[in-house]
């Protein structure tokens, strides 16, 4: 009985797994990437840089690369096998992260729990891009299954759990700057679980957590690596001139419930955040929901999602391995229905299997049929053309400015144009955490007021611009404006950039 109920446990565990590598197969859209392959590119080329090697305008000094090793893993996938490669590296890996953070789950799972925890990986799917939050989640998923060894009696497991923990975060410091996120999931299992643990295994934990601490410091750089996330968090919480500008124009910092009145990404948006309502509700009503670090961690990382859309994949995840699964969130709402109309066992029981089976087929179907777009020519499409510069970059090569002539280019197009144009020194690219309030201010001032880009361009010596036409309106007030300035003439035009040259 027990083998069988473990058997369809982990059919669902794993079923969910590979939907999760399917939904997130599609092509590379996120921009970074190609700064990301650029610094592995540089790294192996040139070693650690400690200025940046790829704008001509100022950066912050030194240069702390914190995506390092996933740059490199990024980087080996990219150069062996492509662009394939690289997504099919990231969609196998996304669907890793599932696993690990549906594993622990030991209650039932029914088609009705699992349907729902699919339809939300259908919508949310646009965020399983290739980018360094991806390692994050793999090692909070790690972190997520070993920490409880560490509440038990020590033994040669517990050191074993300890030891691997702390080479992940040895890794997780140089693949992205939410390791110390790995301290707070930690200190929820820790500190929640410490009066039930002997004398002696709490030293060991103490030491555990302080290790934990200071592992950013057996790194080069290692200061400076310990200090970064302040920085990280301070973007992230508005705390400065510079962070205030970055969360209102940097769109995936900014609140759900933001793009939901401006009509962004409405369902995702909607159904974020009717996720932590219900999560908020559950936890409220149920005393017995889960393990009492797992609720702590799920509010902290349901915070963290109300506060920026960027961190929807962090409550996600633990989202439907306590709410969805671990709280028999089925069996919950059978019990409000039949409270609430009084319906018979059999007819509840059949009305949520067939809306079970209704939501699958829903999820499936629409991601089968979403599936078409990404075949363009003929062939599927594995990097997304519209979202680069890529008809342009030809012209770009064929056609080099002169020597002390600068280039200006949005951020999206700026790590394109360094790993196709190494030669080039961008404006900018996707790293706005190198830049201060001045640079960003002014970066975002060229768009609404183009007069302030013609004074720039004389006194920099700009004598290219490459902007985007399609899916960004913040340049279309510079791009017309260029069109009407006899000093700059359009040199190439697609339906995704133009180039403009004086």
């Amino acid at each position: 009985m027990f083998e069988n109920f473990w058997a369809m446990n982990f059919f669902w565990k794993a079923s969910f797994a590979f939907f999760v590598v399917l939904f997130s197969f599609f092509p590379l859209t996120d921009t970074d990437i190609w700064w990301h392959l650029a610094s592995a590119r540089d790294f192996l080329q040139n070693g650690l840089a400690e200025s940046d090697p790829f704008c001509w305008t100022p950066s912050r000094s030194p240069w702390i690369n914190v995506h390092l090793f996933f740059q490199l893993a990024a980087h080996f996938a990219y150069s062996n096998f492509g662009a394939w490669g690289l997504l099919l590296s990231k969609s196998i890996l996304w669907g890793i992260v599932a696993l690990l953070w549906v594993m622990p789950v030991r209650q039932k799972i029914h088609l009705f729990e699992f349907s729902i925890a699919l339809s939300f990986a259908f919508v949310f799917r646009y965020a399983l891009e290739c980018r360094p939050i991806l390692f994050s989640l793999l090692f909070l998923g790690i972190f997520w299954n070993l920490l409880p060894q560490l509440l038990k009696p020590l033994s040669f497991k517990w050191i074993f759990s300890a030891v691997i923990l702390l080479c992940v975060e040895w890794v997780w410091v140089r693949s992205q700057g939410l390791f110390p996120l790995s301290l707070g999931m930690a200190f929820c299992a820790l500190a929640l679980g410490f009066k039930e643990i002997s004398k002696r295994e709490r030293f060991f934990v103490a030491l555990f957590f302080l290790l934990l601490i200071f592992i950013p410091l057996f790194h080069v750089q290692g200061l400076q690596l310990f200090l970064y996330p302040y920085g990280l968090l301070d973007r992230l919480m508005g705390g400065t001139a510079s962070s205030q500008i970055f969360a209102m124009q940097i769109a995936e910092n900014q609140a759900p419930s933001t793009k939901l009145i401006l009509g962004e990404n409405v369902i995702a948006m909607g159904l974020l955040i009717f996720s932590v309502g219900i999560s908020a509700l559950l936890i409220f009503m149920r005393k017995k929901l889960a393990e009492p670090w797992k609720i702590a961690w799920l509010i902290i990382c349901a915070f963290l999602a109300i506060f920026a859309e960027r961190n929807l994949l962090l409550f996600f995840f633990p989202f439907v391995s306590v709410i969805l699964w671990e709280s028999r969130f089925g069996i919950f709402l059978r019990r409000i229905f039949l409270q609430k109309f009084g319906l018979k066992k059999e007819k509840y029981s059949s009305a949520f299997f067939a809306f079970g089976i209704l939501l699958f087929a829903f999820a499936c179907g629409t991601f089968v049929r979403s599936f078409q777009a990404y075949f363009q020519e003929g062939r599927f499409q594995e990097i997304s053309k519209e979202r680069v510069p890529a008809g342009a970059l030809v012209y770009l090569q064929n056609n080099p400015l002169s020597f002390g002539e600068k280039i200006f280019n949005d951020d999206r197009s700026g790590g394109f144009l360094e790993w196709n144009l190494p030669q080039v020194k961008t404006f900018a690219d996707g790293r706005f955490i190198l830049k201060d309030s001045t640079f960003m201010a002014n970066y975002l001032g060229f768009a609404e007021n183009p007069q302030a880009f013609f004074a720039a361009a004389d006194s920099l010596n700009i004598h290219r611009a490459l902007l985007p036409v399609k899916y960004i309106s913040l340049w279309k007030k510079l791009d017309g404006a260029l069109a009407q300035n006899p000093s700059w003439n359009c040199v190439y035009r697609d339906s995704v950039y133009t180039v403009w040259d004086r």
